[in-house]
């Protein structure tokens, strides 16, 4: 029998939807590190993800583009991690 791995955290949790449409993404200590927009392009819905000031992308879903920002976020720790190859986004600006 398969088990399957459920994890219990997601970056939905560190979503903070102040304002309808927007959702901050806030750290282990209350910083505000990225952000999803809900966007409409015609008759579509998207998301647009940022960390900072930085684009990361535009996302069919939101589950995806709240994903893609943590995982920015998350690569933006390591030595030349972060966006784009690590050009652009430094933490702590």
């Amino acid at each position: 029998m398969a088990v399957e791995y459920r994890p219990r955290w997601h970056p939905f949790l560190a979503a903070d939807e102040r304002e309808p449409g927007v959702w901050t993404l806030v750290d282990s200590v209350g910083r505000d590190y990225g952000r999803v927009r809900i966007v409409r392009v015609g008759p579509e819905v998207g998301y647009v993800a940022e960390l900072g000031e930085h684009l990361i992308g535009r996302y069919r879903t939101l589950r995806a583009a709240l994903e893609a920002v943590h995982g920015a976020f998350v690569r933006a720790h390591a030595p030349g991690g972060a966006p784009n190859g690590g050009r652009g986004y430094v933490l702590g600006t």
